[in-house]
């Protein structure tokens, strides 16, 4: 199958540059993107650290507290015109697989964390439909942070992060949360991907997909640019 990866970042990234990030609602630990293009309840409490932003309908939020825990969201509009037809399995998941490594990484990870990489990847299901599963390495990339209290230095211990990736009502969606807590400093330990239970993260994942509603349908002012898996134009 023919790879789009330039046509689908710069789909991703066609935003006015000089477009101020909206924010979306959060209340009673429920978070409502902006447009309403989905909700999802806070999985840390009523209370957690949350950082968003998006631009119209391209954004990301995240949860985090003060122990290591994380838990997010990426979203943008489907950017191939197969994505969520339920062609096939195979059909399916390349898409998905095309979104989260030409789009999504390059976007959301790559750009904020140099040295990002994709440790492990592979076609699976989540809730029952078909997913793309992956594992980051993201240097610097730790929710939770060590202060040394002699200089005041604070240290960012690097982040193993879970994902799904899965197309929900005219979006693509990537839910991502820590394959493993690991507390900043010497003693900090790596993650074995290719050790036996390296996506037992996916049960976390789909009880913080539990607490999600989707828009139904894509609002026609959200409509941009999308593309066929082989690179033909709508």
């Amino acid at each position: 199958m023919v790879g789009v990866s330039m046509p689908l970042l710069l789909a991703l990234l066609a935003t006015p540059v000089d477009a101020a990030p909206m924010r979306g609602e959060f209340s009673g630990g429920l978070y409502t993107a902006p447009g309403q293009l989905f909700t999802v309840k806070s999985p840390l409490g009523p209370r957690p650290r949350l950082v968003d932003s998006f631009q119209r309908a391209i954004g990301a939020v995240s949860f985090m507290d003060d122990f290591g825990q994380l838990f997010g969201v990426v979203c943008t509009p489907d950017l191939d015109v197969l994505a969520g037809a339920a062609i096939d399995v195979e059909v399916d998941t390349a898409i998905l697989r095309n979104w989260f490594r030409e789009a999504a990484f390059p976007a959301f990870f790559a750009g904020t964390f140099p040295g990002a990489s994709i440790l492990r990847e592979e076609p699976g299901t989540f809730e029952s439909q078909p997913a793309w599963i992956a594992v980051l390495h993201l240097p610097g990339g730790a929710p939770s942070a060590r202060v040394d209290r002699a200089t005041g230095r604070v240290t960012r211990g690097d982040s193993w992060r879970g994902v799904v990736v899965f197309s929900r009502g005219g979006h693509t969606y990537l839910l991502m949360t820590e394959a493993i807590i690991v507390v900043s400093g010497p003693s900090e330990r790596e993650f074995d991907v290719w050790a036996p239970g390296w996506n037992d993260f996916l049960p976390n994942l789909a009880q913080f997909y539990g607490g999600m509603t989707f828009q139904t349908s894509e609002p026609e002012e959200e409509k941009g640019p999308r593309l066929s898996i082989t690179g033909q134009k709508d």
